[in-house]
């Protein structure tokens, strides 16, 4: 009996050694998925990172004529992720590829949001009445200076534009990182 206690014990042992190391590898798997997922590149994500993102086809904006446009701006910081939607002023000036030009709707006055004034063609602040031209340059009002411009580029045939948020109340365009 001695020896058929000895194999049973042994088997025993051998089951649970099994079990405790399947359970550790289900709990290290994830846990390293976790730590190595901001240092690996995701595919479909090539353009991520650069801080551009797509707002659609070029052949969507009328030549000459403002369009509010919405883009997604997603922004990484380590494992966090975060996804806000902005919208932008965009005009096309010709029909050439970089004749684009990409207006920040916030009013560099107190940060109040602009809107496009078709029968007057000019931009106005409702805060305090602060007035830009077509081309964004300030006319009247308080605001310090005139629409802040975006970067953006065209590739493919789409527009690409990089959000930036810009100090308000002094007379320069000064990029701030949030």
């Amino acid at each position: 009996m001695s020896n058929q206690d000895t194999s049973r014990r042994g088997f025993l042992s051998f089951l649970t050694t099994a079990l405790l190391v399947g359970l550790g590898i289900l709990i290290a798997v994830p846990a390293v998925a976790y730590f190595w997922a901001p240092l690996r590149k995701k595919p479909g994500e090539e353009n991520a990172g650069d801080g551009f993102s797509d707002a659609g086809p070029l052949t969507d904006l009328p030549v000459g004529k403002w369009r509010f446009v919405a883009i997604d701006v997603v922004r990484q910081d380590g494992w966090e992720k975060t996804r806000a939607s902005r919208g932008v002023y965009v005009r096309r000036t010709g029909e050439g590829n970089q004749d684009v030009v990409v207006l920040s709707p916030t009013c560099p006055h107190l940060g109040c949001s602009i809107s496009w004034q078709e029968d007057g063609n000019q931009f106005m602040c409702p805060c305090h009445k602060g007035a830009f031209d077509a081309q964004g340059q300030l006319t009247s009002g308080p605001p310090p200076r005139g629409m802040d411009s975006l970067p953006s580029e065209i590739r493919g045939g789409r527009l690409w534009i990089r959000w930036q948020d810009f100090k308000i109340g002094v007379p320069d365009q000064v990029s701030v990182e949030i």
